[in-house]
């Protein structure tokens, strides 16, 4: 399934599969991990070919919302995100990181606008 519909998206355009990230925080911890998300997690997840469309703090803090994307389709997609969890790299990014998430909602969505 394309990352757009298709009457959006160049017929020459690649394949872009989008996920949202939804996350529940403690607000105390909210501000960290928005920091530790910029300065650590996401320069590494760009470096694998992940790019971080946007980012999104409400207003209690205890809830972030991100769309990361990458060319591709979901199969692609799927395969890329195991390398990064199943990586040392991102084992020592998280070893010692305080538990900012407290759940977790991971879905594949389609750009409409």
């Amino acid at each position: 399934m394309a990352a757009q519909p298709e009457s959006s998206r160049p017929h020459d355009a690649p394949e872009r599969t989008t996920y949202m990230r939804r996350y529940a925080l403690d607000p105390a911890l909210a501000q960290e991990f928005v920091g530790f998300l910029t300065k650590k997690v996401i320069p590494a997840r760009e470096e694998r070919g992940f790019t971080v469309e946007s980012m999104w703090l409400s207003d209690g803090m205890d809830e972030l919302t991100w769309f990361v994307s990458r060319f591709g389709d979901r199969e692609e997609f799927a395969q890329a995100e195991q390398a990064w969890e199943e990586s040392p790299e991102r084992a020592e990014i998280f070893a010692g990181a305080p538990a900012y998430v407290t759940a977790k909602d991971l879905r594949p969505v389609t750009r409409l606008r």
